[in-house]
């Protein structure tokens, strides 16, 4: 802090030489006079550091010791600002250099459509309209531009790909496509397999399109366990049974299996609530800091390097300034916001607080249902408090869905 002000008031080094220096020092001391630093050289004079409104005062004190001194260099703020007066022109067309620099690189100058793979089913051309559509055009500023919107957007109008990436990166923007692996014509008929459980479950309903079962109504499968085979075996003397295809003749058969595999599966959830919960809210106030860096260095254009609130948020929000040719490190602008924050107590009641231990159970379970499941029972189960004014809770649904998929046989 003390260099900070001492830079901020402008200071100068002085060299003090005559028989009576130490009097100088001793006279200047006992006046008020800061000073600091203080050296003695090899010729006999002292050097010291002392502030720019303290030199004429020390001629006096100089008069009175028999000593002299001269300046012999000027540091501070104040200097610096008198060598920027001089060169008005050179800082104002520095600051609209950068100024220009800054806004041309928030502008697209150019896009690019990359694949890691040789792309082969998709064009380039196309993939480059479609985010035209959305806003994504050469000459556009990025801010403008949703990249998130334009991802969704190709991958609704674009079957054939299976990811979308779109980035910016300096004056360019990069539409990044992984393309769908298609099966060749006629493969899907061909590949032999099984339709495996790809879950636990115990079997309620299976139809056999074709392949041979090897569950019935009624069974619990594991995950992993082959529910309709490929590989049909010849039923020696025996009728087949209606779920079967038996091939005619007596040697096995590698087919494709297909089929319906439904069963009933359960979900667990674990869900718990305080009856007096606190918890942090934003109250709307912030304050905001702006650093500038620079490679490794970095400088505080203004704000608050850490937060003034006990309590609250961070957000951090960064913009390089790069353009096409730059060399070495380019200028980033680091813009941090802190919100302020404050505790909060919401008294739920014994119920409320269960019924909330029961929603975030729920809410756990229902990321795992999949949509076309059918819900077919709901089991809460409380749990002891263990007198921590917490209520707890374990739910249990009961679906009945399809959990069979294909795997081809290695």
């Amino acid at each position: 802090m003390k260099k900070l002000l001492n830079y901020l008031l402008g200071y100068v080094i002085i060299s003090i030489k005559g028989e009576g220096v130490e009097r100088f020092l001793n006279i200047a001391l006992q006046r008020g006079m800061n000073l600091w630093d203080i050296k003695r050289k090899k010729d006999g004079t002292v050097q010291a550091q002392v502030h720019l409104s303290a030199i004429k005062p020390l001629r006096h004190v100089a008069r009175k010791s028999r000593c002299s001194f001269r300046i012999v260099g000027r540091a501070g703020l104040p200097f610096q600002l008198k060598s920027v007066k001089k060169r008005k022109s050179m800082v104002v067309g520095g600051i609209l250099f950068l100024a220009g620099l800054y806004v041309l690189s928030s502008f697209v100058f150019f896009i690019d459509v990359t694949s890691q793979e040789p792309i082969k089913n998709v064009s380039s051309e196309t993939v480059k309209r479609l985010a035209r559509e959305k806003g994504v055009v050469v000459g556009r500023p990025k801010w403008l531009m949703d990249f998130t919107d334009t991802e969704k957007y190709l991958m609704n109008q674009m079957p054939q790909l299976s990811w979308v990436n779109v980035s910016a990166q300096g004056t360019k923007v990069e539409i990044e496509i992984v393309e769908k692996v298609l099966p060749e014509p006629g493969e899907k008929d061909k590949t032999p397999g099984n339709v495996v459980a790809f879950k636990d479950g115990v079997v309620t309903e299976i139809l056999v399109m074709r392949g041979q079962a090897r569950v019935a109504s009624g069974d619990t499968v594991s995950k992993g366990e082959v529910l309709i085979s490929g590989l049909i075996l010849p039923l020696a003397g025996e009728a087949a049974p209606p779920s079967s295809s038996p091939s005619p003749d007596t040697e096995p058969e590698l087919v494709r299996a297909d089929g319906i595999v439904r069963a009933k599966v359960w979900y667990r959830g674990y869900g718990e609530c305080p009856i007096v919960e606190k918890e942090e809210k934003l109250t709307g106030k912030s304050t905001r800091s702006v650093t500038l860096k620079w490679g490794d260095r970095q400088f505080g254009l203004w704000g608050d390097k850490e937060s003034p609130y006990p309590l609250g948020t961070e957000k951090i929000t960064s913009k390089k300034i790069n353009w096409p040719g730059a060399k070495g490190s380019p200028l980033e602008i680091i813009i941090t916001t802190y919100g302020e924050g404050k505790i909060t107590e919401k008294n739920w009641g014994a119920e409320g607080a269960k019924s909330q231990a029961v929603q975030k159970a729920l809410l756990t379970i229902q990321q795992r249902i999949p949509p076309q499941a059918q819900i077919v029972n709901q089991e809460v189960k409380p749990l002891d408090e263990g007198g921590d004014g917490v209520k707890r809770v374990f739910v249990v649904i009961e679906t009945e869905e399809e959990i069979g998929k294909f795997l081809a046989i290695e």
